[in-house]
């Protein structure tokens, strides 16, 4: 039988060319509905529990995307094909991203795709049994595709006419993506927190969708220019208040909703009274960021073992500030905990799946750089991996520092399990000290850390196994023989700095924990991540850090420095505050903001928050207690600030 015939009569030559048509429409719709399985089967064990109502929603969204791709390719077999792999591929590397960072792709992971490139050769890919079955599947679509669908033959006008009709197709969707709101026209609510599991029970293509929505920034309820203000009002007088200033009390912050102009000088008026440097004569100032530098023994049952880093501590304790600081990133996402110690703004306040670094233009921005470069310090960023990570190289610029150290100038560094150890690093920040003018600030991000845990390249005098009944994993031996060697490395740092004349300060913090917390969190707790409390949650967000000045530092600045007893516990938007108020060093109207804020809203990021007693929220939970009341308060006027520095008339642009 010729399934190419051309004849248009109703006959003979008709009925094949109906059925031909009926074939490639079965097969259409098979490749929506293979589509969707093969995009959650890799990872979801619940996709036949998904709600009828959302695996509707889902048909309708893969449907639409087939048939643009089904037209944009001419109506070739090859084209069903295409939308069916490319399905699998997204299903497939959700498998990967879940397994190795907990959580599955999100809109922002596409705008860092070379960060993940570049990342993903620390991990090890492997295939499971649910994994091969799914391109079997997609296998035999395609053979059963080559065989049984005809081809339909092209006609002289077919080229224009199917990419009009696709383009018609992708300018409705985007019409009619625009005119919903997804998150409450579908009723999807994807948890910030555990997104997996959004996904999981609403499916990946509406959730995925939803969360892209949210990508761009939105004014918060109440913002003006006069709001910002008002909320700033009682700080602006004292911007760059020196040593001796003090920070408003609580009772100082404005209510969130205040709108009405004080006649106050505004931040952004400060701001540019400022001169471009000042002759500020101040201790040099250190930041490291120590990749995934976590201490697992806060997890129940691993108290007193092994895996605590014990000179890390030693420091702590002769500290100025030292404790828990609750990050907003798990198992990656490091430059998110960058974005929120560096601007003292938190991804709390923009949701889940949102990486700063990459969506937004932060050109002129207030930041910890911009503050230091503003007081005439030489400013310095160091990371030994590829610049173009997370658009470091162009972020950094942004931020105003005057240079960035990547792996092309620290190619012959020392390395520990095939990344530049902590050390090298460390010589590189003491490198800068010594070339610069004046007090320098280098923001150190180190990679020694750097997951995944299974290389096997731990050499057998560094090796470390956990001393503990309770958790048994390879994974976790060779991550505890990264941190032991990044205390050795401290202790040396540490020790340098003792022993040099001039005065120097050192922050420094985990970025995040390892991907493998999840795992370690249901293995000492005794209970899936999914049933997990707030408080038992942020145990996987939590990471040590400490605010520490050199015998230089306390022989000249001694009656300056001062030792904050309530920092136990805080959150990385705070850390650039404590670290001013700690240190004696100037601070401008936002950091005296902040220090204000600390007292009603003691931590917070992209779970939830904590209130003044000490006890976690989740965002949106009803309003039951007064500190809850003032933390809310609090929350929005910080909102308010937070959009205007980043987005707004203060932002500096």
């Amino acid at each position: 039988m010729n399934w190419e015939r051309t004849e248009t009569s109703s006959g003979a030559t008709g009925r094949p060319r109906a059925m031909d048509a009926l074939r490639r429409g079965a097969f259409f719709a098979l490749a929506v509905v293979l589509g969707f399985l093969l995009l959650e089967l890799p990872w979801n064990d619940g996709v036949f529990a998904i709600p009828q109502r959302y695996v509707i929603d889902n048909l309708l969204i893969l449907g639409l995307g087939c048939a643009i791709t089904f037209l944009a390719g001419q109506r070739t077999r090859a084209a069903l094909a295409a939308f069916v792999g490319l399905c699998l591929l997204w299903g497939t590397a959700n498998f990967f991203i879940i397994t190795f960072k907990g959580q599955p792709i999100v809109p922002a992971d596409l705008f860092a795709l070379g960060t993940a490139a570049s990342v993903a050769g620390g991990y090890s890919l492997f295939l499971t049994g649910r994994l091969v079955f799914c391109w079997a599947l997609f296998a035999a679509y395609c053979i059963a595709l080559a065989k049984l669908c005809p081809q339909r033959k092209r006609a002289r006008w077919d080229v224009a006419a199917n990419v009009l009709a696709a383009a018609l197709l992708v300018w409705l969707a985007v019409m009619q993506y625009q005119a919903i709101d997804i998150k409450e026209d579908c009723e999807v609510t994807v948890d910030v927190w555990d997104v997996r599991r959004s996904y999981a029970t609403q499916g990946t293509a509406l959730c995925f969708l939803s969360r892209a929505q949210e990508l761009t920034p939105k004014p918060p309820e109440g913002y003006s220019a006069e709001a910002v203000d008002a909320i700033l009002a009682p700080f602006a007088a004292d911007s760059l208040t020196g040593p001796d200033g003090a920070a408003a009390s609580e009772s100082s912050l404005p209510d969130a909703t205040a709108n009405q102009s004080t006649g106050a000088q505004s931040n952004d008026d400060a701001a540019q009274e400022q001169p471009e440097t000042l002759p500020y004569d101040g201790p040099n100032v250190i930041a490291i960021m120590n990749e995934t530098f976590s201490d697992l023994s806060s997890y129940p049952g691993l108290e007193g073992t092994n895996a605590s880093p014990t000179f890390f501590h030693e420091v702590a304790d002769d500290s100025l500030a030292a404790g828990d600081v609750y990050v907003s990133a798990m198992g990656g996402g490091t430059c998110n905990s960058e974005f929120e110690f560096l601007t003292g703004a938190s991804t709390g306040n923009m949701g889940g799946g949102v990486y700063p670094y990459v969506l937004y233009d932060l050109e002129g921005v207030d930041n910890l750089a911009s503050y230091f470069r503003g007081l005439g310090y030489g400013t310095h960023a160091i990371h030994p991996a590829e610049a173009a990570n997370w658009r470091r190289d162009r972020i950094y610029e942004q931020l105003r520092f005057d240079d960035f150290d990547d792996i092309t100038t620290m190619e012959d560094a020392n390395t520990f399990r095939d990344l530049v150890t902590d050390r090298a690093t460390y010589e590189r920040v003491l490198e800068k000290i010594d070339e610069g003018d004046g007090p320098q600030f280098v923001f150190d991000v180190t990679i020694q850390n750097h997951g995944g845990y299974d290389t096997g390249l731990v050499p057998p005098a560094d090796a470390v196994h956990l001393e503990s009944d309770e958790v048994e994993s390879l994974e976790v031996d060779e991550f505890l023989a990264a941190i032991k060697r990044s205390d050795e490395d401290l202790r040396w740092l540490i020790e340098e700095l003792n022993a040099r004349d001039e005065p120097t300060i050192v922050v420094f913090f985990g970025d995040h924990q390892p991907g493998f917390a999840d795992w370690l969190f249901e293995e000492t707790f005794g209970k899936p991540v999914e049933d997990a409390n707030l408080e038992e949650v942020q145990a996987r967000y939590r990471t040590p850090y400490f605010i520490w000045a050199n015998a230089a530092a306390r022989g000249k600045y001694g009656d300056k420095l001062t030792r904050i007893e309530d920092a136990d516990v805080t959150s990385l938007n705070y850390l650039s505050t404590l670290l001013l108020d700690a240190t004696g060093l100037p601070r401008d109207s936002r950091a005296l903001y902040r220090s204000a804020l600390r007292q009603a809203l003691p931590a917070v990021n992209l779970n939830g928050y904590r209130d003044a007693e000490g006890t976690w929220h989740w965002f949106g939970e009803a309003v039951e207690t007064d500190a809850q009341k003032t933390a809310e308060d609090a929350l929005k006027s910080y909102a308010i600030v937070q959009y205007d520095q980043l987005f707004g008339e203060h932002s500096g642009r």
